[in-house]
């Protein structure tokens, strides 16, 4: 890439998220292709909003200024806040003759898109932007049928160096010999809990199992306490755990614990979460919704329909009997396509527009 790549994003350590760790994964492949970049952190959970704009701007102002055609400005955005903070730091680029690409993660954008106002909105959004780069083929085709007539590139998020090991280690173990009824298995679901994830109608499937059946809930969010009465109401206090936020230590921990990986939500852009759970040889069950389909094939879990907390159990006791099937699936789906350096390029390839 001839140009100098700024990233402009949400600070990808002190920052919590689906973006935080696919910049993880990104920046780790951009060092192993030896390829440099500037980063601007747009948005930091451990400052103010104002300060961190004010400050992403100045330094967006002096690279566009000093780098002028030579700077390629990459935007990650998320939800409208965070469109509205990259419209005012791609506007003021464009005015210095800079690229400026606008990488949409947020599942919000699929809202913005079918309401009437969020379109015209939208519209204005991307007049300062040179191209697109979507996550998934079902989001290049969202932004085709708004009517995003400039280029756009589908770049699939990456996991960390961390998750492709674990990977390259689950493609070596062995299968797992089929269970005795009385072996605890344990379902892991891990999500920020707010509505739309799909974690109230996990702990409804737990009901619909047997006492061997056992949940852990890695996240926190808006809906906690809601969901710990759900679990008292039910009655599962003995077998669901809320292990809170987890660092990736705790995170790698978690899943090399658990059986099978469970989040049906209608509410993620990609889910980086799905891709970590396969690297560690867990089958996946996901909402049969939008981007996920093109994440979550059949050859490595099941997709079911939002708000179905029967038909969630059904698949969990399905994949658990037949999880021999799923077997290296899912270590081998991440090693061929989701490495740091292999998303990494696929960017490169795509600023290059």
């Amino acid at each position: 890439m001839k140009n100098k790549l700024i990233i402009v994003a949400t600070h990808s350590v002190n920052s919590r998220g689906g973006i935080s760790a696919a910049l993880e994964g990104f920046e780790q492949g951009f060092e192993q292709l030896n390829v440099e970049f500037i980063r601007v952190n747009s948005h930091s959970d451990g400052q103010g909003k104002l300060v961190t704009w004010f400050s992403a701007w100045w330094q967006i102002l002096l690279i566009a200024i000093s780098e002028r055609s030579n700077a390629t400005f990459w935007f990650h955005c998320g939800p409208w806040f965070s469109m509205l903070r990259k419209f005012s730091f791609a506007l003021t680029a464009r005015c210095f003759g800079c690229k400026t690409v606008a990488h949409m993660h947020s599942p919000t954008l699929y809202d913005y898109i079918n309401h009437s106002v969020g379109r015209h909105i939208l519209k204005i959004f991307f007049l300062p932007f040179c191209s697109a780069i979507a996550l998934t083929p079902w989001w290049r085709s969202q932004l085709v049928n708004f009517g995003f007539k400039k280029p756009i590139s589908v770049c699939q998020n990456p996991v960390s160096k961390q998750i492709l090991q674990a990977a390259e280690v689950s493609m070596g173990q062995q299968s797992p010999k089929t269970s005795n009824n009385e072996s605890i298995v344990t379902i892991l679901s891990m999500a920020r809990l707010v509505t739309g994830k799909g974690i109230e109608d996990v702990i409804k499937a737990l009901a619909f199992l047997p006492e061997k059946f056992v949940l852990k809930i890695a996240g926190e969010g808006s809906l906690k306490m809601q969901l710990i009465e759900q679990v008292k109401q039910l009655g599962l206090q003995d077998r669901v755990d809320f292990v809170g936020w987890v660092d990736s230590e705790k995170k790698c921990t978690l899943l090399e614990q658990a059986d099978i990986f469970c989040l049906p939500s209608r509410y993620d852009s990609f889910g980086v979460v799905f891709i970590e759970a396969m690297a560690f040889n867990l089958p996946v069950i996901a909402c049969d919704w939008g981007p996920i389909a093109d994440v979550v094939t059949p050859n490595v879990g099941e997709l079911v329909e939002y708000g179905h907390s029967e038909k969630v159990a059904e698949l969990i006791v399905q994949l658990i009997k037949n999880k021999q099937q799923y077997w290296s699936e899912g270590p081998a789906k991440v090693i061929a396509n989701y490495s740091p350096s292999i998303c990494a390029q696929t960017v490169i390839d795509a600023l290059r527009i």
